[in-house]
């Protein structure tokens, strides 16, 4: 019953990166990435809700978002007898229960890859992907009951705030195998991470190593690259930007965001920064 792998961060926090690496290694001939239309190997968890035989209707989510969770579980059951080894299933979700419904559980999870992002980043990087103010983004940044709905992604995903997100992942490590990697690690040594990456990936799914294959899944994610294919060909997962694929830097929020913004996001989460390295 262990079928999922789940490819999880707070929303804006690298998952897209990961999910182009992940499709590009497992899912292309040779590593190259010459659509942004690869990276739909790697599903997103509410199109397997999508899949159920009765789903509420966005507006009825709208009423009760609550009505999403009885169906984690049961989408899992669900699609598993199609799925003949594992699956990578992305989503932004918190890991954890509501009303006595759990995400998932270690009977259905083989393992998760999680990215976390400095939040000072992530409050730029939300601010412009959803079209915040700066200071919304820091307060969604905070919010225990943030939740993303919309009609384009019908299905409701509870996010929670940062910290509860990457508190909750991290301790789903205890039950199940997982590694969390950094967002701006990756950005600095795209291939000394990917290769932590799948080196985890071979404790709970077999397959072969190709070192060729490995490197040109690395080109493949430059991000010049990947920006000029949006530019010609658009991507479905832009909102509001101009682009999806905006700037990809470390650190930008040290010249824009406002020094009394900087503390409140330090004094609301000091200990998992400095966990992190991230007040180091």
């Amino acid at each position: 019953m262990k079928k999922f792998i789940w490819v999880t961060s707070y929303p804006k926090s690298g998952n897209t990166m990961l999910r182009f690496f992940l499709s590009a290694f497992f899912f292309t001939k040779n590593g190259n990435i010459n659509s942004l239309e690869t990276v739909k190997h790697i599903t997103n968890f509410q199109n397997l809700i999508l899949n159920l035989p009765e789903v509420p209707s966005y507006d009825e989510f709208k009423k009760d978002i609550s009505k999403v969770c009885p169906l984690w579980i049961a989408a899992q059951k669900f699609n598993s007898p199609q799925i003949k080894n594992a699956l990578f299933v992305k989503t932004h979700s918190f890991m954890g229960s509501i009303n006595n419904y759990s995400l998932t559980s270690n009977k259905f999870t083989k393992g998760f890859i999680y990215v976390v992002r400095d939040p000072r980043s992530v409050v730029l990087s939300n601010m412009h992907h959803f079209k915040y103010t700066i200071q919304e983004s820091v307060e969604k940044l905070l919010d225990n009951k943030r939740i993303s709905l919309g009609h384009g992604a019908p299905v409701p995903e509870i996010i929670t705030s940062w910290k509860n997100h990457y508190l909750s992942w991290k301790k789903f490590s205890e039950e199940v195998p997982g590694i969390i990697v950094k967002y701006e690690d990756i950005l600095i040594n795209k291939e000394s991470e990917f290769l932590k990456i799948c080196n985890f990936l071979k404790k709970i799914l077999p397959f072969s190593f190709n070192k060729n294959k490995f490197e040109k899944a690395i080109n493949s994610l430059d991000f010049n690259k990947l920006k000029n294919l949006e530019k010609k060909h658009g991507f479905e997962e832009k909102l509001h930007g101009k682009y999806f694929f905006r700037k990809g830097l470390i650190n930008e929020w040290k010249n824009i965001l406002p020094d009394d913004l900087q503390e409140k996001i330090i004094d609301n989460l000091n200990k998992e920064m400095n966990d992190l390295g991230y007040l180091k």
